[in-house]
């Protein structure tokens, strides 16, 4: 059975009437082309099924209509959502999104860099490894496409970033604590180096000076073992016992609620608990447990418009946008019990 011919750029301009030039403006966005022959272009090359070659286009150097994404990781629901509201996003501006995992690792993601540069993306949005080496950061300097960080600032001030406020984020949380009355309130943590739980760590230290209370922190809780072995001792300790815990990310949240509940101790009685980032289950255990909300959805459209607004020629100016969270106030924290 011979194959069906496939339809060229040449075959769409003489059905829609136009040059090629125009086809060629079309597929890279329809700038400059008048919205009536933009539809009736589009409308021709659905009915044709035509599909631009874009090997071919990138050759050429002309756009591909694709975007690439790095990530730490899928199993984490942060950038998992990241992921999708990218994949979204892109595919109602028509462009393809290329996903890649990086595992938190400087030397994967300029492997994954270069892979990107090879395919001749159109723009890059990536969360940075957690440790941003020399290596890395030259291998960002070469890039020849705009890039976005999100979640996590680049250490290059060219590129622009998305990221929540999670400085301001932590300091709420931890002033809604101390305004229950709790004043011995443990911080518990994950990597301290991470930008994302420095700044966290940073609100916390604040807001408990500010109020005349010692701050005290553990980080790299990350484990049920590592909560036993870590937490367990400073949750029982007799002098100054601690009366609440406000975890820096959900990990942490779920093996302090786990260990103090373990240990024979009440949430919120005993001890209060607040942390960073809602998860399932965190409005479904008994008790709730009150988090701060990040705004995944927008960071990830936010990020996402930035790229498009480059392409678009709209600007070539850096931004460093920090999105607001919100404080999702349950019974862990001490708030009232919520009506059914």
């Amino acid at each position: 059975m011979a194959r069906a011919k496939r339809s060229t750029l040449v075959d769409v301009a003489r059905e829609a009437g136009v040059g090629t030039t125009t086809v060629s403006r079309v597929i890279n966005g329809g700038h400059y082309v008048e919205a009536k022959t933009l539809a009736r272009v589009r409308a021709v090359m659905t009915r044709l099924g035509y599909q631009p070659n874009q090997a071919a286009r990138a050759l050429k150097g002309e756009r591909t209509n694709t975007l690439g994404l790095i990530i730490p990781s899928l199993k984490d629901v942060f950038f998992a959502s990241v992921a999708d509201i990218a994949q979204k996003m892109t595919r109602k501006n028509n462009y393809v999104l290329i996903l890649l995992v990086s595992d938190d690792d400087a030397d994967q993601e300029i492997a994954e860099l270069d892979v990107f540069q090879s395919h001749r993306v159109d723009g890059l949005l990536i969360v940075p490894p957690r440790k941003q080496t020399r290596e890395f950061l030259a291998s960002v300097k070469k890039l020849s496409v705009p890039l976005v960080a999100i979640d996590r600032p680049l250490l290059d001030p060219r590129a622009s970033s998305v990221v929540a406020n999670n400085y301001e984020a932590a300091r709420a949380a931890t002033q809604h604590l101390i305004e229950h009355g709790r004043k011995n309130i443990l911080c518990v943590g994950g990597d301290p180096e991470l930008y994302t739980i420095k700044e966290r760590l940073r609100g916390y230290e604040e807001v408990m000076r500010a109020n005349g209370l010692t701050p005290r922190s553990i980080m790299h809780i990350n484990s049920t073992e590592n909560a036993k072995s870590n937490l367990l001792p400073l949750l029982s300790e007799r002098k100054g016992r601690i009366d609440a815990v406000f975890a820096l990310y959900n990990i942490a949240t779920v093996f302090t609620y786990e260990t103090v509940l373990n240990m024979g101790r009440q949430i919120p009685d005993d001890v209060a608990l607040l942390g960073f980032d809602d998860f399932d289950l965190s409005s479904k255990l008994r008790p709730t447990i009150s988090v701060v909300r990040q705004p995944v959805d927008e960071l990830g459209a936010a990020a996402i418009q930035l790229l498009f607004n480059r392409l678009a020629g709209g600007t070539d100016a850096t931004f460093h946008l920090q999105i607001g969270t919100s404080l999702v106030l349950r019974e862990s924290c001490g708030c009232p019990k919520a009506p059914l």
